[in-house]
């Protein structure tokens, strides 16, 4: 009889235990395909370093601020850490911007012909549905001979933030803006 109340008993605290499900979000949202042809043996090449953002914010919690209180997501996660989703959607933007070159964000086995090393110093999305991304970049290139670019944006959203669905469409439209202010499209 205990045996049994005591099986029953787990089966009801392991029952207990079981939450909502978690939905894992992801910010790779594809752009419209764009046919390209062969690079070439000449292709200039543009790696996207890994983005930089906050610590708090650099792993795979969805998070929101109220007040002085970050709120971690109870349902949801970021595929992978912030800081290389951030990447990957930025890296897959700038390419879609840049046909003719290469724009990776992998390792290359020669030096790249330019390097774009991209920090989020703000991303803030708040309980009351304002989001703000503050970033900085700067891109190096490989010949000493031409000039360091750099610069910087402060960008500024709104929208609803009741779901993690919507914090999360409102840090990618964020990450769109970004990867439209950082102009490439000079670099040969």
């Amino acid at each position: 009889m205990r045996r049994l109340f005591l099986s029953g008993a787990a089966a009801l605290l392991l029952a207990s235990c079981a939450g909502p499900p978690l939905t894992v979000y992801t910010l790779n949202v594809p752009v419209s395909a764009v046919d390209t042809g062969p690079l070439g043996t000449r292709a200039v090449v543009i790696q996207i370093v890994r983005v930089a953002v906050p610590d708090e914010l650099d792993s795979q919690d969805i998070v929101y601020r109220n007040g002085d209180i970050l709120h971690r997501s109870q349902v949801g996660r970021w595929a992978s850490r912030l800081s290389l989703g951030v990447t990957d959607r930025l890296t897959e933007r700038l390419a879609a911007r840049r046909p003719d070159a290469l724009v990776t964000d992998q390792p290359r086995a020669d030096a790249a012909t330019y390097r774009v090393l991209i920090n989020i110093s703000r991303l803030d999305v708040t309980a009351s549905g304002t989001a703000v991304l503050e970033a900085d970049w700067t891109i190096v290139p490989r010949d000493a001979a031409k000039p360091v670019l750099r610069d910087r944006v402060r960008l500024t959203a709104s929208g609803p933030v009741a779901t993690d669905q919507d914090v999360v469409t409102l840090v990618g439209g964020l990450l769109d803006r970004l990867a439209a202010a950082i102009d490439l499209a000079g670099l040969r």
